[in-house]
């Protein structure tokens, strides 16, 4: 150990999952700077900040970056923990004024507090109103002047509503008996029935006389038990509860109620209503609900259900066993950046977007991760289902089909086709520079006849190889020999091969035997085989490295016409550059000294 390291992590120890955010964090990239360099003061406040059970977060230096504990990581819900660290103008965009003051007070050293603050805040993605009780003090630090501003924060927002609620159903309880269409039934403290108003006495079936004056449990004894542990829960807590129970009732008729107990002074304010329909109707959609279940998992494929803003609903069992996921994900959007390919996020969330702005169907082609850590294509399509009687959008259903076997085979015919057609080009490029080179050099019909036809079948012999060799190891004095071949005259000493029996994979066996004969043909065409003076040169050698040995092979031309660099790259010079760099995992680089043109290639040999 490092003696002259100081342990200054200290003090974020036992600092809960935020300590544990604070230690990993980059804090070098903050006004406030690495916490090695962090003064005493801000570790003691944070240490002490950090076993707090209240939500507490401090802002640090005049930007007010923000440093804080587990609960205020709850209070901070979506944002944490991105808060962390940033400044608290940017961290809350929304109350930058408000924070503004604060920081402006606290770091003169004034203190602030409110009671019941109201704020509108963004911390799920959605405007909320919130209350909170917010108390601010200045830090000192190491020159005796305020450092920072520690704020203790406790929402009030549940309390605040709650008692908005009691303020409203007092004052609807006030005019209730008046004529409302729910039932409600008014028990004081040993809950006896003190009121009903006629919804209630028309849903009991009886008259005033036969449950006015009776607690509950004389007038109902074939209630629920739990009843009465939730009546004496919102008695003692203050707060309301609900329920809904299976009940008989005195005349035999079988049903359903839900039950909502309010606190009113001493007593309860109860609301119930008849919900048998409703839980018939309930029972009804789970058992559908389980039917479309179970088919959807008969499908092969992925099918899925969104509501209307994209928040997932239902994936069937093929998502599950394909992605490995054990939970669905939240909502579209993280469908796409979690499992889509990151080349195919942008255009599946763009066909996403256009298809809820214009009510369409949503289709695209994208590749999603598989449990394994692979990608494959899929076919994704989805319709929206609309409300019968709004005509609005309410839901997206929609498959996603396998086409990864059929989109490789489009995309390897497609490679066929156009490599085929080169390939067609350049042959019958070097069938008339053959031609053409052989009658040139021919003293008669008959020695032209057998040259032009051993140089067409040296041709035929470089393809075969190409072919037989695409899954065996070849060695590369032939593939070098038979690649040239057809340029090579009798009589003629310019081809020069040298190079040492050397075993290669099949794939470089046809990158290589591919790149030479591009090379070859661009020498016969504006080379050193287009005269009857240049040579051509090919020399490799296996050299050892730290990752396993490589090859490096050298074409040069001499002694052909002055050569000038292209002003374009044409196909060729591509295949060989681009073609070479991928397929051996090395680099190929083409020159073009004014005395000829040479190509270097560096591979691993493996």
């Amino acid at each position: 150990m490092d003696v002259r390291t100081p342990p200054y992590a200290d003090f974020l120890r036992d600092g809960g999952e935020t300590g544990a955010l604070i230690r990993g964090h980059d804090w070098a990239r903050t006004p406030i700077g690495p916490i090695s360099g962090w003064p005493q003061s801000l570790k003691t406040t944070v240490g002490l900040m950090l076993r707090s059970p209240i939500p507490m977060v401090l802002l640090w230096g005049e930007h007010g970056v923000m440093i804080y504990n587990d609960p205020y990581s709850i209070f901070a819900a979506g944002r944490h923990p991105r808060l962390l660290g940033s400044n608290v103008l940017e961290g809350w965009p929304e109350v930058a004024d408000f924070n503004a003051h604060v920081m402006q007070v606290g770091m003169a050293g004034g203190t602030l507090s409110f009671r019941d603050q109201e704020l509108t805040l963004y911390r799920n993605g959605v405007p909320e109103q919130v209350w909170m009780n917010l108390d601010y003090s200045p830090v000192t630090d190491e020159s005796g002047q305020p450092g920072g501003v520690l704020a203790i924060v406790v929402e009030t927002t549940s309390r605040v509503a709650m008692e908005a609620a009691l303020r409203d159903s007092e004052t609807r309880l006030r005019g209730v008996l008046d004529g409302m269409g729910e039932s409600l039934a008014l028990l004081d403290r040993d809950f006896r029935i003190i009121d009903m108003n006629a919804e209630a006495l028309r849903l009991e079936g009886r008259s005033r006389d036969e449950v006015i004056g009776k607690t509950h449990w004389e007038a109902h004894p074939d209630a629920d038990p739990a009843l009465g542990e939730m009546y004496r829960q919102a008695l003692a807590t203050k707060k309301p509860v609900e329920m809904k129970h299976r009940y008989v009732w005195p005349h035999g008729r079988v049903g359903w109620i839900a039950m909502h107990a309010y606190p009113v002074g001493e007593g309860l304010a109860v609301f119930y209503g008849d919900v048998t329909e409703q839980v018939e109707a309930e029972e009804r959609l789970r058992e559908s609900e389980e039917r479309l279940r179970l088919m959807a998992d008969a499908v092969p494929q992925i099918v899925w259900v969104t509501d209307a803003e994209g928040k997932t609903e239902f994936f069937n069992r093929q998502w599950f066993e394909y992605t490995g996921s054990t939970g669905k994900p939240d909502s579209a959007a993280q469908v796409a950046t979690d499992f889509v390919h990151p080349d195919d996020e942008a255009v599946t969330m763009e066909a996403y977007g256009k298809a809820q702005r214009t009510a369409g169907i949503f289709e695209v082609e994208h590749r999603i991760r598989s449990k394994e850590g692979e990608y494959r294509w899929f076919l994704v399509r989805a319709e929206p289902y609309r409300d019968p009687r709004s005509g609005e959008i309410v839901r997206w259903f929609g498959v996603s089909i396998d086409i990864h076997d059929r989109r490789i085979a489009e995309e390897h015919q497609q490679l066929l086709i156009n490599e085929l057609n080169h390939r067609v080009k350049n042959t019958l490029a070097t069938v008339q520079s053959v031609a053409s080179q052989t009658l040139r050099n021919a003293g008669s019909t008959d020695q032209a006849k057998e040259a032009l036809e051993a140089r067409l079948f040296a041709l035929s012999r470089a393809h075969d190889v190409l072919t037989r060799e695409n899954w065996e190891s070849a060695d590369l004095y032939d593939i070098v020999e038979q690649a040239v071949a057809p340029y090579s005259s009798r009589g003629e000493d310019r081809l020069h091969l040298e190079g040492a029996r050397v075993r290669v994979p099949p794939r470089m066996a046809l990158a290589l035997a591919m790149a030479l004969q591009e090379l070859a043909t661009n020498a016969v065409k504006y080379g050193a085989l287009s005269n009857e003076t240049g040579r051509i040169r090919i020399a490799w050698s296996v050299q050892p490295a730290e990752t396993g040995p490589r090859l490096h092979l050298r074409w040069e031309e001499t002694g052909g016409p002055a050569v000038r660099p292209p002003s374009r790259r044409g196909f060729g010079s591509r295949l060989i550059e681009r073609s070479l760099s991928q397929d051996l995992d090395g680099t190929a680089e083409i020159a073009f000294p004014v005395t000829g043109v040479m190509c270097v290639v560096d591979a691993p040999l493996t």
